[in-house]
């Protein structure tokens, strides 16, 4: 029985499930006008404590194209349990609605309790600088398990237009302004006292990775297919090696490596020797960091196929990829703080 949903408690929240929506979709106007929703939106499952605990959910929604999406769903309980799902996805931009299907399984461990797939059925609305998803899940097998009610969250990215540029002759001085005089007082400008500085050392610039705002649009026009999960301890979130070979038969494939948006590697042919690379994790700038694997070209058998090696401090993890001029193969290092 899968526990992110609880038997406890359920008939009320059935019960109340009809009443909860009818409200939210009063409280859901002024999100009709928000249609950003990809990214990472954070929540939990706001029902009775379980054997399990209570779960904290991550929704990943990405490749959101007219009213259609795709996306990954991530469950953490406690005692290192967990689950991952596919998900696809429908968003109604005119009623402020979106219902999402775990349609495959990415990776579970819930000790003694099986698990079970099912739908989330959600109102969108805005409040300050955050977009929220309210609702419930319910299982896709009936008498499975009971449902439960879904709340999550994701800030709005604020962009800030930049202003038009002036035309070419347009541009005309102002006078100078003079600062307006007071009858009968003393109207000469007093310097301010600046005191005596010593020098300051110079230290070295540090150079920082920066992140395009964007991605090239040969990624975000294919298909994000997320093969596989990678939890990395906390205290081996530094330094870690990525190593990419070519999996099997060396056939002449080569491939591009992102790092969310910054190119790693670029159009290399992989073979028996390792494509490296290194990478840190930081939950403040990005909860979940994605490797995208990206087929250059197909090599003499396709699909394009590499053997991913993510090696940290203590642990050695080894990933099989496919991908091709659809779709990206991405691997997802979650850190576990």
């Amino acid at each position: 029985m899968q526990q992110k949903f609880y038997i406890a408690g359920s008939f009320l929240l059935n019960a109340g499930k009809r009443i909860l929506l009818m409200v939210l979709v009063l409280l859901s106007t002024t999100a009709k006008a928000q249609n950003n929703i990809n990214g990472v939106w954070e929540g939990l499952y706001l029902t009775a404590t379980t054997d399990l605990g209570q779960p904290k959910v991550l929704v990943e929604i990405y490749d959101f194209k007219d009213s259609m999406f795709t996306g990954v769903t991530h469950l953490y309980y406690e005692g290192n349990n967990y689950e991952h799902y596919k998900i696809i996805g429908w968003y109604d931009k005119k009623d402020s609605i979106l219902v999402f299907r775990e349609i495959a399984t990415i990776a579970v461990d819930l000790g003694l309790y099986g698990n079970c797939l099912g739908n989330y059925k959600m109102i969108l609305r805005k409040e300050a600088k955050n977009l929220l998803q309210y609702g419930y899940w319910e299982s896709n097998i009936k008498g499975c398990t009971g449902g439960s009610t879904v709340w999550l969250r994701k800030r709005v990215e604020e962009i800030v237009k930049a202003p038009p540029a002036p035309k070419k002759g347009a541009e005309k001085k102002s006078p100078a302004q003079v600062p307006k005089q007071l009858p009968g007082k003393n109207n000469t400008p007093i310097a301010p006292v600046i005191p005596e500085t010593k020098p300051v050392k110079e230290e070295p610039a540090i150079k920082i990775k920066t992140t395009p705002g964007v991605l090239p649009a040969k990624i975000a026009q294919r298909e994000t297919d997320v093969q596989s999960l990678v939890e990395i301890a906390a205290a081996d979130k530094d330094s870690i090696r990525v190593d990419v070979y070519d999996n099997g038969e060396i056939d002449g494939d080569s491939v591009s490596v992102y790092e969310e948006n910054v190119l790693r590697v670029n159009r290399r042919m992989i073979t028996a020797k390792p494509i490296t690379f290194y990478v840190s994790l930081d939950k403040n700038v990005h909860p979940i960091t994605h490797l995208r694997l990206v087929a250059e070209s197909l090599g003499s058998i396709p699909p394009c196929t590499a053997l991913m090696i993510v090696t940290t401090k203590t642990k050695r993890y080894e990933v099989r990829l496919s991908s091709n001029f659809n779709k990206n193969a991405t691997v997802e290092l979650f850190l576990k703080e």
